[in-house]
């Protein structure tokens, strides 16, 4: 890369150039996956990794998805081993669902992959790039999560 970025605009199209190897990465990981399990099913065992235990409703919410189809969704994840189904305690008409250990492997699987792929990449670095690499990535994660946290006016 040439000078550094004088504005935030050609900042970040600098940086957009510069994660093309880390997003492209990430994208072949998930197609392989992806032909698996379903890019729906793998989105919804994400989601409920990062909601835990959760109503159909709330899995729906998360989802983008209307009332009837987050339900055909559990049914099939039930119905492949991935999620448990059970009564919510708090509203014996609501379901409550959980990640079963099939559906925590699938995930695990994914980690390892993507894993596995960037110790493959990460060997042609030297350590100071690695590490370079690492503090930006750490910081570019904690600001994201700041920016993904729901405010008081979004709830």
């Amino acid at each position: 890369m040439g000078s550094p970025p004088t504005g935030t605009a050609d900042y970040a199209v600098e940086l957009e150039r510069a994660t093309r190897g880390l997003l492209a990465l990430n994208v072949a990981v998930l197609e392989e996956v992806e032909k698996r399990v379903g890019l729906p099913t793998l989105r919804a065992l994400q989601s409920l990794q990062r909601l835990g235990p959760s109503l159909v409703t709330e899995l729906g919410e998360d989802l983008d998805l209307v009332p009837s189809s987050a339900s055909r969704l559990s049914d099939r994840l039930a119905d492949a081993g991935l999620i448990t189904r059970s009564v919510a305690p708090h509203n014996r008409r609501a379901t409550l669902l959980a990640l079963t250990d099939a559906g925590h492997a699938i995930l695990d699987d994914l980690v390892a992959l993507r894993a596995e792929r960037f110790r493959s990449i990460a060997e042609q670095m030297s350590r100071r790039e690695r590490a370079q690499l690492l503090a930006g990535a750490a910081a570019f994660t904690a600001a994201y999560g700041q920016l993904a946290k729901p405010t008081a006016t979004d709830e």
